[in-house]
């Protein structure tokens, strides 16, 4: 009877050990569910704030191309025909300038 009973006693072991090992793959598996679903929530929030920044930098550009299109339209050109050539060498000077600085902020 005793070999029985250690036999009867190891049965119960392993069963209660596979009941253990399933519940922990469950458990796992619920784990990486949650951990997949907050993940997907980060994510969504990343995009969201990405497309409202995306479009305040575009909101910002456009206004400030409006400003500068509205001086645009404020200032009067003179034809080349009348600017004198020392009024024409400053004008080149200041273009050229301009050509400077972009290209050294690229």
């Amino acid at each position: 009877m005793p070999d029985r009973d250690f036999l009867k006693e190891i049965m119960e072991t392993e069963a209660e050990a596979a009941s253990r090992i399933e519940k922990a793959r469950e458990d796992a598996q619920l784990e990486r569910q949650r951990i997949r679903q907050e993940t997907s929530t980060l994510i969504e929030n990343a995009y969201s704030e990405a497309a409202s920044i995306r479009q305040k930098t575009l909101d910002e550009a456009e206004s400030r191309y409006a400003e500068l299109i509205s001086d645009q339209t404020s200032v009067t050109v003179q034809p080349l025909e009348s600017l004198s050539e020392d009024e024409l060498n400053g004008a080149a000077d200041d273009i050229a300038e301009r050509i400077i600085s972009l290209l050294e902020h690229c």
